[in-house]
């Protein structure tokens, strides 16, 4: 394997055995031997389950690559063969360095022993020594939040407790390739969002990410690759959004259009009832990133086109930071601006404008939806496809310059 690949994984396949009773795995285990000895053809006593068939795929040191896919699909069964606890039935996997998986909750935990010595346990088996852990057990303990449990056995953990200690190892270990499989998840946001900062931390320092979630804005925004398994395939690989797409197409069981121009398209999802025909910034020039000042104004313009009967609707725009932070989350129902109902192939338009700006300096992402006037139903959503900056002439802190009145009173 070549020094620039962290993974490779060539035609890996990995087949169980399923009993429809447990008295078959015996029969399985003793009649074809005695129906050969006899010269009669063996007996098959159980059925294949294939979960992974012939996948194959690279990757390169220093990539985040997020893998997708419904439950069962195999994705579990993939990490567990790329971390080596558990054999495939053919193919093979090579790594090329340290890894540092967060698979299972609790899994490589002792429960009778304390965190403080899981730590030392867990930073031994991936190859440090007691010296080297000394050394980050501030940061570990730092990064866990735990408090006083740090000395308490981990059988008296809640899972988050289980999930920010086994991150904070696996982070801290400087590995070469990391891998999560929807250990995120049990965290509240706060960690969540910990965390991300912190993969993209250890991914700017060269460590490669494989990255497992159902959280698909999440991992469009940290993946550089994406890779979508079905029944135990790969079923497309590449671009995160394109994939992402591709994968809430197949789950919301619709069929995307064929266009004859790509490059025309508007990124969105595609639901199967409406799509985005128009979302943009009323801009003079399309060519360059606008540039809007606080208290000035930002104006978007859209439209959608029906694809069946749509009843009375609302409009609503996100707006994110560049970190991926989500500042704005607007809809037209609280103004009580509704567009009427619409047949297919009808067309609806509208402008919104942020009006004043309250943004402050730095760079943003927004995205378009229409859902139903009760907010239940999402007809259409783009992709955050408009980008834009603000700035300013004075000095701001924080992500919000709200509109206000100083006034200064007399002593």
């Amino acid at each position: 394997m070549t020094t620039d690949i962290a993974i490779r994984v060539q035609n890996l396949s990995k087949c169980y055995q399923l009993y429809a009773a447990p008295r078959d795995r015996l029969k399985q285990f003793i009649l074809p031997r005695l129906q050969r000895l006899t010269g009669r053809p063996p007996k098959q006593y159980f059925r294949e389950f294939w979960a992974l068939k012939d996948v194959s795929f690279e990757i390169k040191k220093g990539e985040t690559v997020g893998i997708i896919g419904r439950n069962g699909s195999g994705k579990s069964t993939l990490l567990q063969m790329i971390c080596g606890t558990l054999n495939p039935s053919s193919g093979s996997v090579q790594t090329n360095g340290r890894i540092a998986a967060l698979l299972e909750l609790g899994s490589g935990f002792n429960p009778e022993f304390t965190g403080r010595e899981n730590v030392y346990m867990n930073a031994s088996v991936l190859g440090l020594s007691k010296e080297e852990t000394d050394a980050r057990l501030d940061d570990i303990v730092a990064f866990a939040d735990i408090g006083a449990f740090i000395d308490q056995p981990v059988k008296t953990y809640s899972s988050g407790m289980y999930v920010r200690l086994a991150f904070a190892v696996a982070v801290n270990v400087q590995p070469d390739i990391l891998i999560v499989d929807e250990a995120l998840s049990v965290g509240d946001i706060a960690f969540q969002n910990r965390c991300i900062t912190r993969i993209k931390a250890i991914r700017a320092a060269g460590t490669t990410v494989l990255f497992v979630s159902h959280d698909l804005s999440t991992l469009q925004m940290i993946c550089n690759r994406a890779i979508w398994l079905k029944d135990g395939s790969v079923a497309d690989e590449g671009e995160p959004v394109r994939v992402c797409q591709e994968y809430y197409v197949f789950m919301t069981g619709t069929v995307p259009e064929k266009p004859n121009q790509q490059h025309d398209l508007i990124p969105q999802q595609m639901t199967g009832v409406a799509k985005f025909i128009q979302f943009k910034l009323d801009t003079l020039d399309a060519n360059k990133q606008p540039t809007y000042l606080v208290g000035g104004i930002i104006g978007f313009q859209f439209a959608i086109e029906a694809t069946e009967n749509l009843d009375k609707m609302v409009f609503t725009l996100s707006v994110y930071g560049s970190e991926g932070d989500w500042v704005i989350g607007q809809t037209s129902r609280e103004a009580e601006v509704f567009w009427p109902s619409a047949t297919a192939n009808e067309k609806r338009r509208g402008t919104l404008k942020l009006s004043p700006n309250c943004l402050a300096p730095g760079n943003y992402r927004a995205a378009c939806a229409v859902y139903s006037a009760d907010l239940s139903l999402c007809y259409a959503m783009t992709e955050t496809t408009v980008s834009f900056a603000v700035r300013s002439d004075f000095p701001t802190w924080g992500k919000f310059v709200h509109p206000c009145t100083w006034v200064a009173l007399e002593s």
